[in-house]
């Protein structure tokens, strides 16, 4: 094809109506969005940062191809090229700022048409490469917040190094409280660039009445309570840890804002039980546990692995309306039988960092779960949550599963899923199995 039929080439004429659901569904990333993000609130942080980040890259790339074809696509597609802003470089910050700011302005656009930023409704920071000018940087990204309407879902998983020395400036503190009445979703999957504990609670949290998870790497606790204001509406609450102001270094720290009995909204907690003292965990669960319909521990070194049996029994002493339980560690050859009592749950889920084990791990992880089949009748489905594991155990160990299933669990109450929801039965090894 020539130059000049490239440009005589006519795209067909179709509504727009019809060209918006093209252009969702060439771009959209299922489970990223309010709501559909709600249905995975258990994996919130690094785990859903690794499923759904290389998607949201791959649609972003789609998105720029779009709006590149013609001025009319441009005009159609960009609302999805700004639908969730993904910034993994630094230098990037400054080019986005800009445009974000011209378009507010009234500047680069037609009168009467939406400034790019008021489509925006996830932003993730996910900057990997060095930084440049911390000062300059958070300028930006502040003024990128403030130039976005209508945020619901703000992540920030910084990965670089350079960061891991600096706290977040107010001022972006400041600039989410824009989105007070939007905002969904607050995550801080990683320790760079996390907020200074009192300014995220002063500042920040108890404005945002419409928060639904919420993902940091610390709070305060005192008197046994946690700060209740800023967790109005929380529902799912994901930490690395809890700081006692009993216990703080600081001369003259204020502590929380308020001691207050946390609100019955919250209903799910993950928790890094790596980084949390036994006893203030304890007097967590006391307190709250009676609220929990979902707790998800996740220790992948040996902080975990050491006491996971005294964790659930506490669990299953604290926690009468318990309906989910989700166990995350280093290998599934750690968990062990003696004195594992699991709560009369009606969902365990379980992943392990280790991607691939001996036979021997699995041998007795079926173990456990015919130990389960006895003592908790409650239980209805037993789920393998990573991939990888799942890959492993069909592609080396898939005979250990298949006589498990005929002799040890025949007659089970429950049913035992891959991560994709499917029966583990109803996978390919099966069927090469009954055959040989």
């Amino acid at each position: 094809m020539t130059a000049r039929e490239k440009r005589s080439v006519v795209l067909p004429s179709l509504p727009p109506e019809l060209w918006d659901c093209i252009f969702d569904f060439a771009t959209s990333v299922p489970g990223t969005l309010i709501p559909d993000i709600y249905e995975h609130s258990n994996l919130i942080g690094p785990p859903y940062n690794r499923k759904y980040y290389p998607a949201l890259r791959t649609a972003l790339i789609t998105k720029r191809y779009l709006v590149r074809v013609c001025k009319q696509w441009w005009h159609l597609a960009r609302r999805y090229l700004y639908q969730a802003i993904y910034v993994g470089r630094a230098r990037c910050l400054l080019s986005l700022c800009n445009t974000l700011k011209k378009y507010a302005a009234g500047n680069g656009t037609v009168e009467g048409v939406h400034f790019l930023g008021s489509w925006t409704r996830r932003l993730d920071i996910v900057i990997r490469d060095r930084c440049i000018d911390i000062n300059a940087e958070s300028e930006c990204l502040a003024e990128i917040i403030r130039s976005v309407s209508g945020l619901e879902i703000m992540s920030f998983a910084i990965t670089s190094d350079d960061y891991i020395d600096f706290l977040m400036p107010p001022s972006i503190l400041d600039a989410l409280q824009c989105h007070a009445s939007s905002l969904r979703v607050l995550d801080w999957s990683t320790n760079r660039l996390h907020p200074d504990l009192y300014q995220l609670e002063r500042r920040l949290l108890k404005n945002l009445p419409r928060l639904r998870i919420l993902s940091c790497f610390a709070l305060f606790w005192e008197n046994g309570f946690m700060p209740s204001r800023a967790l109005s509406s929380v529902h799912t609450l994901i930490l690395y840890m809890l700081f006692s102001t009993l216990e703080l270094s600081i001369p003259g720290h204020p502590g929380p804002p308020d001691t207050g009995e946390t609100p019955p909204t919250l209903q799910e907690l993950i928790l890094n039980t790596e980084m949390w003292k036994y006893d203030l965990w304890k007097q967590f669960m006391r307190r709250y546990g009676v609220y929990l319909t979902s707790v998800q521990l996740r220790g992948h070194y040996s902080g975990l692995e050491i006491g996971l049996n005294t964790y659930l029994e506490l669990i299953n002493g604290s926690c009468p309306n318990i309906r989910r339980i989700t166990i995350s560690i280093s290998k599934f050859s750690k968990v062990s039988m003696d004195r594992f009592s699991l709560p009369p749950v009606e969902y365990l889920g379980l992943r392990a960092e280790a991607h691939q084990e001996p036979r021997s791990a699995y041998v007795n992880l079926f173990l456990i779960f015919a130990f389960v089949k006895e003592t908790v009748p409650t239980l209805r489905v037993v789920q393998f949550i990573d991939h990888h594991n799942v890959d492993a155990l069909l592609t080396r160990h898939w005979k250990v599963a298949v006589r498990a299933l005929d002799q040890q669990l025949a007659g089970s109450a429950f049913r035992i899923e891959c991560h994709d929801g499917t029966l583990l039965s109803d996978s390919k090894p099966w069927g090469k199995c009954k055959d040989s």
